[in-house]
């Protein structure tokens, strides 16, 4: 039987403002001021390079016609929904951790990133973060996520080796992360660092960057919204134009342009669980 728990009420969603051209061209002195959270108020420096290079990449980045995107959810399709896979033995102690844990990720950013939602035995639809248990050979857990060409992150798969893997408070906030399109970095002391090492929960720099991506999402989205809007004037019957009357609700007329490039990608396992390296160790 799937579990579900409602979050608890009153947090604080930060305002989605408008990018400034500033922010679109970080410069390595940039800084950003954290908007709400455990955090609120501290200024972080961003360095887009260190966050986004081959060998640390906590944003990944799509590419149409040279221009990069921040891969991740729109701001305007969170809080995203959570579901666990049934049949998998997560008991209601299991859900109850989980959830807190991910209560305590809502907090340190200052905004909701999850709601609960349900999920029946044979489907398997987009977005959603499904998180399920399968055994897992050298990692606590494996994260992926499916985006578009655009960058927009449709949904995601988390697999923890166990039920009790749900009580990780660092294991789950790593994966998690994960299933909000962020991946590894070892730029900053950071709950992503891999391979050993790293804090237990989200650190002030993890959060800074975290906005800034989803500030970058909000002007995507926007940039989206306007060039679907123009393909769908475009592709409005000339006698319509003329006349001065709506187009015909004919789909393929009226129907936005729908990007159907998906990409699943492996954004991790949690190497940081290997060998002597556990990231239960206090």
């Amino acid at each position: 039987m799937t579990l579900n728990f409602s979050l608890v009420a009153g947090l604080a969603l930060f305002a989605i403002l408008p990018m400034p051209r500033s922010l679109r061209a970080q410069s390595f002195d940039s800084a950003w001021t954290i908007k709400a959270g455990s955090f609120a108020g501290q200024r972080i420096a961003i360095d887009p390079k260190a966050a986004s290079r081959r060998a640390s990449r906590f944003w990944h980045m799509s590419d149409i016609g040279g221009q990069k995107r921040i891969v991740g959810w729109n701001p305007s399709r969170l809080p995203a929904r959570v579901a666990f896979r049934q049949g998998r033995g997560i008991s209601e102690s299991d859900s109850v951790s989980f959830w807190q844990i991910l209560e305590h990720m809502q907090q340190d950013m200052g905004m909701r990133l999850f709601e609960p939602a349900s999920l029946s035995a044979d489907s398997d639809p987009d977005d959603l973060i499904v998180v399920d248990t399968k055994p897992l050979t050298s990692a606590e857990g494996l994260t992926l996520v499916t985006w578009s060409s655009g960058g927009t992150l449709y949904d995601a798969r988390v697999y923890l080796r166990a039920p009790e893997t749900l009580r990780d408070a660092r294991v789950v906030t790593h994966e998690m992360m994960h299933a909000l399109g962020f991946g590894h970095t070892a730029a900053w002391l950071s709950v992503m660092n891999g391979y050993g090492g790293g804090a237990k929960g989200l650190t002030p720099e993890d959060v800074a960057y975290a906005q800034v991506a989803l500030e970058s999402r909000a002007s995507s989205e926007r940039e989206e919204m306007w060039v679907r809007l123009a393909l769908a004037v475009e592709r409005e019957p000339r006698e319509a134009v003329k006349s001065g009357t709506a187009a015909c609700p004919n789909e393929q007329v009226a129907s936005f342009a729908v990007d159907s490039t998906r990409q699943r990608r492996r954004l991790s396992s949690h190497q940081s669980v290997t060998g002597a390296m556990s990231c239960t160790n206090k």
